[in-house]
């Protein structure tokens, strides 16, 4: 399975982001810009590709899906408190391969303190939510009671496990069917996440740990995308 209907006229896919089919609108989330450095500065030292894997599983989404609007929800770029030259280009050059097939619209993360200016040079629009075709879009790091509502903010990823003790960890979508509610995973390839069947807490105000639990958990893999229940019957496998 490649998509999956969670909200009516809205899809989850296998690309680490959602598909609006009738307005043509893809969605996806942190990206986290300029984390190679932030590493770096914690003693890890990898090369600078982050943004250029972004850039050309971009250019594979953009090809497959034609998207006329590419909703970002939030975290673009990594760093609170600065915009480095290098962030800056990258930054950039990761929203003009965008800006050359759709209109970009950005929804405001917690790390974005100082994404305006570059989001302004691009003449990019940006805003604490948006809604399209009913469904609201935020990036999930402040309290917003509208519903439907699609977010970003917690990296959820979950870890498997087989019988001889073989683990592979997925990036993965979580719905919350009650609050309605859908949590996108991180488009970043440096920002896989927490193991959510261990950790079983919440960035989000908007998520409590019960409606945690009971969300349905998609996982992306290479086979395709994963339907495999709910996190607290995945975590209870963990035992």
């Amino acid at each position: 399975m490649l998509r999956r209907t969670i909200f009516p006229g809205l899809e989850i896919t296998n690309d680490l982001c959602a598909w609006m089919r009738t307005e043509r609108v893809l969605i996806l989330s942190d990206l986290h810009i300029g984390l190679e450095a932030a590493l770096a500065a914690e003693g890890l030292h990898l090369p600078h590709m982050q943004a250029a894997t972004m850039r050309e599983r971009l250019l594979s989404i953009m090809d497959r899906y034609e998207p006329d609007q590419v909703i970002i929800l939030g975290d673009l770029k990594h760093d609170f408190a600065r915009n480095a030259a290098q962030e800056w280009l990258e930054v950039q050059s990761v929203l003009r391969v965008i800006r050359e097939q759709a209109e970009v619209l950005i929804t405001r993360g917690n790390h974005d303190n100082y994404l305006a200016s570059i989001a302004a040079s691009l003449d990019i629009k940006m805003e604490d939510n948006f809604v399209c075709g009913g469904v609201h879009f935020a990036h999930g790091h402040a309290k917003l009671p509208d519903r439907p509502l699609v977010i970003g903010h917690e990296h959820p990823s979950v870890r498997l496990q087989d019988r001889v003790g073989g683990t592979v960890k997925l990036p993965c979508f979580l719905h919350l069917v009650n609050e309605q509610l859908l949590v996108l995973p991180a488009f970043s390839p440096l920002a896989p996440g927490m193991d959510l069947t261990l950790s079983q807490q919440a960035l989000s105000p908007l998520i409590d740990a019960a409606a945690l639990l009971a969300s349905q958990v998609y996982g992306c893999s290479e086979i395709g995308l994963l339907p495999l229940g709910t996190l607290q019957g995945l975590s209870e496998m963990r035992l």
